[in-house]
């Protein structure tokens, strides 16, 4: 299986190379002494230090990169995040966290009669709610930060009403969990086509032109091959212990496990990439802002490794190398990005503050930076 091309790397008709991407390096450990200073006064406030670590470092990063040879710069603050942590729970988890709570007490107070069906029933309501606040989570967290980007003094906004775009989380969760994620890249295209169509940078709107259903053949071929891999599994577990049973031998059973969990986590990484790199590739073949136009150039191969490095690079570290996964997200995206068409910096205007952004990113207030 390989990623569908979507025009991958090539320049839109018409149009000339006019930037990229640049990570302008200034050394790792200054962000990783950063880092672990940060990690020392979360742990001594309770936690409390998160939000404003989180601006120290973007604040950083932001300054490292740029674009068109200018460098962005993050306005965001530390009270900003924290007020949306405070509004996000006080609104949304709080409420909610009550609501399962009583659902709980009521179950266990009718355990006795309750039928396998409602018990089900709760668990897919829990689920979809879960899927709902993480689409919100990541919804709040890139309307925020657009909102406080700003390159040549120019910043953009989400424009899609917050209230509103809870509707979509909603339904897409929804419809993931009834569908056993096969409709999932349908939902995926869905939310891009919402939020891309309300993007705003400096005056000029954003577009998607593609339809919804257009991953979707990539997605089957993967789904199909997720849920073979989930055959072969349960194959396999019975299959070992039956060997073991037999000969008594213990190792080979631990041995072969061990072969057989390497070989599926290379093949479901692998498999996932494909899908992350084909969506990717699609939405910026058929976006635009204005007249400006992107092309990535990525592959699952790349994406794959970009991937299991950070993952290994935290786990070794216990998170405390956290700043180089975040360097290497960004050198990625700017060996890989490239940007055709882009118009006269002079003639854009700057857009209306986003106001409703002050609650910061909700759910999202994290170091995560891609």
């Amino acid at each position: 299986m390989s990623v569908p091309q979507y025009d991958r790397g090539a320049p839109p008709p018409g149009s000339a190379t006019v930037s990229t991407l640049e990570y302008t390096e200034g050394g790792s450990w200054p962000l990783i002494r950063r880092h672990v200073i940060n990690v020392a006064l979360m742990i001594l406030t309770l936690g409390l230090y998160r939000f404003w670590a989180i601006t120290i470092m973007r604040q950083i990063l932001w300054r490292r990169i740029r674009f068109a040879g200018r460098p962005l710069e993050y306005t965001g603050t530390g009270l900003e995040i924290f007020l949306g942590f405070v509004r996000v729970f006080l609104v949304i988890l709080l409420p909610l966290g009550i609501i399962f709570m009583l659902i709980e007490l009521g179950l266990q107070r009718e355990m006795p009669t309750v039928d396998a069906g409602t018990v089900e029933t709760v668990d897919l309501v829990y689920l979809i709610a879960v899927l709902m606040l993480i689409e919100m989570g990541r919804f709040l967290s890139w309307r925020y930060r657009i909102s406080r980007t700003r390159w040549r003094g120019i910043r953009g906004r989400i424009e899609h009403p917050v209230g509103s775009y809870l509707i979509v989380a909603a339904a897409s969760a929804a419809m993931i969990v009834f569908s056993g994620w096969l409709l999932k890249p349908v939902v995926d295209l869905y939310r891009a086509n919402t939020i891309l169509n309300t993007l705003n940078i400096g005056g000029l709107k954003g577009s998607y032109r593609g339809g919804v259903w257009a991953l979707f053949p990539t997605w089957i071929g993967i789904w199909i091959g997720l849920a073979l891999m989930a055959i072969a599994g349960f194959v396999a577990w019975f299959w070992l212990i039956g060997i073991v049973a037999i000969s008594g031998s213990e190792t080979f059973f631990y041995l072969a496990m061990i072969g057989f969990g390497l070989a599926v986590f290379w093949v479901v990484l692998y498999m996932l990439s494909i899908y992350r790199v084909a969506f990717w590739r699609l939405i910026c073949n058929l976006s635009s802002v204005g007249p400006t136009r992107i092309r990535f150039s990525g592959s699952a191969a790349d994406m794959a490794w970009l991937t299991f490095g950070n993952w290994l690079l935290i786990g070794i570290s216990l998170g405390l190398l956290a700043p180089l996964t975040w360097e290497r997200k960004i050198r990625y995206l700017a060996d890989k990005v490239v940007v055709y068409g882009m118009p006269d910096p002079a003639g854009l205007r700057q857009v209306g503050d986003d106001d409703s952004a002050f609650g910061g990113e909700g759910l999202a207030g994290d170091f995560d930076i891609a």
